[in-house]
């Protein structure tokens, strides 16, 4: 018999749930099948995050951390919108890279109906997104009156075209080198002078 640390056990419930998750969605997974992939008894995911809704929660704070910093940290202004915008892309689609099935499981959730199982869990970290996103188009309106009253817009449709991009990359379809990142940020930029 293996006998396994509790850190040990939470991480192989999180790694499979993760897994799952991300391939067939929060509510087409139950419980034995994340406990099965783990290789560990049911009662062992109860224990340490008291449900399916607890567990997802856990991974979304867990693994959605780094993006939520990094985010925060690209959306100070600093007087040059074109800079936030293209770190925010580039380190953003980084991120979707490193973390694929992550980032297709936040996807799935932000897509899922609001009445939707685990929908309340991963809204939290697009809100916090979106807000940091809006706060950045906010503060460049003293710079750029044009975009005043459209702050939220631009919010959304830059997660927008952030997602879509990520999603090209991590399911093989296109790859972005730095000058294609440059031009598809240079070409939302226009839209939002125009």
């Amino acid at each position: 018999m293996v006998v396994m640390d509790e850190g040990s056990s939470k991480e192989l419930i999180s790694a499979a749930a993760l897994e799952l998750f991300a391939q067939k969605g929060f509510e087409s997974v139950g419980v034995n099948e994340i406990a099965e992939k783990a290789k560990l008894a049911k009662p062992s995911l109860y224990h340490h995050f008291g449900s399916k809704n607890g567990l997802l929660k856990a991974i979304i704070e867990t693994e959605g951390a780094p993006l939520a910093a990094l985010t925060s940290r690209n959306a100070v202004y600093q007087h040059n919108i074109v800079m936030n915008l293209r770190m925010l892309f580039n380190e953003s689609l980084d991120f979707a890279k490193e973390k694929p099935e992550f980032f297709r499981l936040l996807l799935r959730l932000f897509a899922s109906a609001a009445d939707a199982p685990g929908y309340a869990e991963g809204i939290v970290l697009r809100e916090k997104i979106i807000a940091e996103y809006r706060r950045l188009f906010l503060n460049a309106v003293e710079d750029h009156g044009n975009m005043r009253g459209r702050e939220m817009l631009y919010a959304e449709t830059f997660w927008a075209l952030i997602a879509s991009c990520a999603l090209l990359e991590i399911n093989g379809g296109y790859h972005f080198d730095d000058a294609g990142r440059f031009r598809i940020v240079h070409q939302y930029m226009h839209g939002i002078f125009s």
